[in-house]
């Protein structure tokens, strides 16, 4: 015995010897809070779902090894310039356009700043209402 004294629950802390014991012992420590009984409830939910879907993997491995697919082959674009010219634009031209724009916008002032920052965000809700068409 400990110099602290002993607790409700220092049984709970040595081994069951029976399974009738072991199932008081869960339902002492469930029942004693709101959260362990949350998580009982949701373990059972849990263990009940996964019994209904048992053998769903094999059905589905069939079904998808008995597909037809019908492309054979997949199509290439022949414009391959465009991840080069994507490489251009993000590394060069738009870094160049946001350095002038920001240099315009400092000539200005406090008008220049709300310029540039009401321009940006009125573009973008112009390209996602665009997007939305």
């Amino acid at each position: 015995s400990s110099h602290f004294g002993t607790s409700n629950f220092d049984s709970l802390l040595l081994p069951p010897t029976s399974c009738t014991q072991a199932l008081q012992a869960a339902m002492a420590i469930a029942s004693s809070s709101p959260i362990f009984q949350a998580l009982v409830i949701a373990s059972s939910v849990l263990a009940a779902i996964g019994q209904s879907v048992r053998g769903a993997a094999e059905i589905a491995s069939t079904a998808v090894a008995t597909a037809e697919y019908p492309m054979k082959e997949v199509p290439t674009n022949p414009n391959s310039d465009l991840a080069i010219y994507a490489l251009l634009a993000s590394a060069v031209v738009v870094p160049t356009l946001g350095i002038g724009a920001m240099l315009a916008a400092k000539e200005k002032g406090w008008w220049g700043a709300c310029a540039l920052i009401s321009g940006l965000i009125t573009l973008l809700w112009a390209y996602y209402a665009y997007l939305a068409l």
